[in-house]
């Protein structure tokens, strides 16, 4: 337990500046699952590291906002699809990492991981979307795909940039373990998550460029 504690357990408000690198702390899974219990920050775990992220900016946090109401417009009646912000971790088995996407949608009944009382994780999400920012861009394209890539039951990665106006959505091809993706780059194009169509222009409602 000696990672923890060289981790003060901070507030949110004080934890890295947005845009900021992230921080990683060498650490087990167990320090990984006792600082989660503590702190009220957002954490990863991956490869023998504990990772602090930064706080989001304003134009992160906007896109987040209108993904989440545009997916729920498009899957509205759609009960056997869940969907949760970043607070529901996701966690993968078989690589032993831990994941907070900006946004998730589970179908059918989720599948639970519990840390402890209270900390629960889900195993099988079938959408996960992530909004990329400069310090993420590396992690996000790099290690964390190839994690995401793992998880069976995962049909759609998405990941939005926060400082133009582009998208790029992965699909596994089915019956494979094999994906295709396809770049958007103008407001005036959508693109379909199955048979669910999200606009350009209602992820980036209200920012400037």
């Amino acid at each position: 337990m000696e990672a923890i504690l060289e981790i003060p357990v901070i507030s949110a408000a004080e934890t890295l500046l947005p845009g900021a690198e992230e921080q990683r702390v060498e650490g087990s899974y167990d320090d990984f699952t006792a600082l989660l219990k503590q702190c009220d920050y957002p954490i990863e775990y991956e490869n023998g590291n504990i990772i602090i992220m930064s706080i989001a900016s304003d134009e992160h946090e906007k896109i987040v906002a209108n993904l989440l109401g545009a997916l729920f417009i498009a899957m509205r009646g759609h009960r056997h699809l869940g969907r949760y912000g970043s607070n529901r971790h996701i966690y993968i088995p078989a690589l032993s990492k831990a994941y907070s996407p900006d946004a998730s949608v589970v179908k059918g009944n989720p599948d639970v991981f519990t840390y402890a009382v209270g900390k629960d994780a889900y195993t099988n999400p079938w959408l996960v979307a992530e909004v990329i920012s400069p310090s993420s861009r590396s992690r996000d394209f790099g290690e964390k795909l190839h994690g995401y890539k793992a998880i069976p039951e995962l049909q759609y990665i998405l990941y939005i940039e926060q400082e133009r106006p582009f998208a790029t959505l992965f699909e596994r091809i089915e019956g494979t373990l094999r994906w295709r993706s396809a770049d958007y780059d103008a407001l005036n194009q959508s693109f379909f998550i199955s048979e669910f169509s999200v606009a350009m222009s209602d992820l980036y409602e209200n920012l400037k460029f």
